[in-house]
């Protein structure tokens, strides 16, 4: 089942500040199973926070598309499922030494994780919903 963002949540969501995003970033994943990113012809996109490189990651569709302008213009936002983030993301963004933005707004890129982190942090938080 894809869960719909009402306009209202958007702006719910928009208006948390970088933390209260993490959390609701980790919450939300846990209960749709999903992580949206942004790729284009050549992959994924990446952008640069605190002097890392970094993917953008989402929780809903819709909050990945309002990044879709600009030089992002030619972008899709794409689903991963979780268990294949956990299979082979976490340890490629290892490999490439690439960091996590989670969900970014347009003050800035969220709260920066590594990908380890932010795995145990997920499965932490599907453990305790079972």
């Amino acid at each position: 089942m894809e869960y719909q963002l009402s306009a209202d949540e958007l702006k719910r969501i928009n208006a948390l500040d970088a933390e209260q995003r993490y959390s609701y970033f980790v919450q939300a994943v846990a209960d749709l199973e999903k992580i949206w990113i942004l790729t284009d012809d050549d992959g994924f996109v990446l952008v640069t926070a605190e002097d890392e490189r970094c993917i953008p990651v989402w929780p809903h569709e819709e909050l990945a598309e309002l990044w879709i302008e600009g030089e992002w213009s030619h972008c899709i936002a794409q689903a991963i499922d979780v268990d294949t983030w956990f299979d082979k993301w976490t340890s490629g963004l290892n490999g490439d030494e690439l960091g996590i933005a989670v969900l970014p707004d347009a003050d800035g890129p969220g709260v920066v994780v590594l990908p380890d982190e932010l795995a145990e942090t997920l499965m932490t938080e599907m453990q305790d919903e079972d």
